[in-house]
């Protein structure tokens, strides 16, 4: 900004000069023309209406777009030039059209280093799932055979009671405190976990399977009789399926003490 306007005074010089000089006719005619050119100057590179900062803008779109064309990893300069000429409302809205018009075209090697670039900006909580959305995108692009990922109750499965109703939720193995997927049933046999019930967009059934972890099974059962069950068991996903079916055995039924 400081050498923008050391050249706007230096340009300005000559007219200065020109201006001074006795032997000159139409100042007048010069000195307002001279005030128009140098406005429009400043109207054009620094004002709020400048229109060379989308000049700019649209140009270094043009040169990421033609990066995500031959799905190269997009410049580290490109991208600290798109931080520093934007807001950061502006950054996070180029970032989610950006990325998604990658997935979209399949270029993944790019999205997945935008992604990794832009994960910083996104902090508040409304923030974050339109990142991990961004997220589940690309994986799922990278991944699609993990899109229909669904872990089921095998239907000889042994109960203790007649159900009125129940819920079931799966854990990652020394993860933290909340489900990758859980649905409430009335009939057990029709339970079905896909990575439509997640919590969080993506971490669910999918990152499990990719990831090679141990889920823990928790079922709750309310019975008609108003008895009470749980079951809790391990499970080792099978890495080279992305559905798995689990057996429950009548022994692996705990009665829960009842409330007073």
């Amino acid at each position: 900004m400081i050498i923008f306007y050391l050249l706007l005074f230096l340009a300005s010089l000559p007219i200065i000069a020109y201006l001074l000089s006795q032997k000159t006719n139409n100042k007048g005619i010069i000195f307002g023309s001279s005030i128009i050119v140098l406005s429009l100057c400043l109207i054009i590179f620094i004002s709020k209406f400048a229109v060379l900062g989308d000049v700019n803008n649209q140009m270094l779109s043009d040169k990421i777009l033609d990066e995500i064309y031959i799905d190269s990893v997009i410049s580290k300069e490109h991208l600290k030039e798109v931080e520093s000429s934007l807001s950061e409302e502006e950054l996070k809205i180029w970032m989610i059209n950006l990325i998604s018009k990658s997935i979209e075209l399949n270029k993944l090697k790019s999205a997945e280093s935008m992604i990794a670039f832009s994960e910083s900006f996104f902090t508040s909580n409304n923030e974050k799932v339109i990142f991990y959305e961004l997220y589940t995108n690309l994986r799922d692009a990278k991944f699609p055979e993990f899109i229909s990922a669904s872990f089921d109750i095998d239907k000889s499965s042994k109960l203790p009671c007649l159900i009125n109703n129940g819920i079931v939720k799966l854990f990652i193995m020394n993860g933290p405190d909340i489900p990758i997927a859980q649905s409430e049933f009335t009939n057990i046999y029709d339970v079905k976990l896909t990575n439509a019930n997640s919590i969080i967009s993506g971490f669910d059934l999918a990152s499990a399977y990719l990831n090679n972890e141990t889920i823990e099974l928790e079922i709750n059962i309310f019975c008609i009789n108003s008895e009470n069950f749980i079951s809790k068991n391990l499970i080792v996903l099978n890495k080279n399926s992305s559905s798995n079916t689990y057996k429950i055995n009548s022994n692996e039924w705990l009665k829960k003490p009842q409330e007073l």
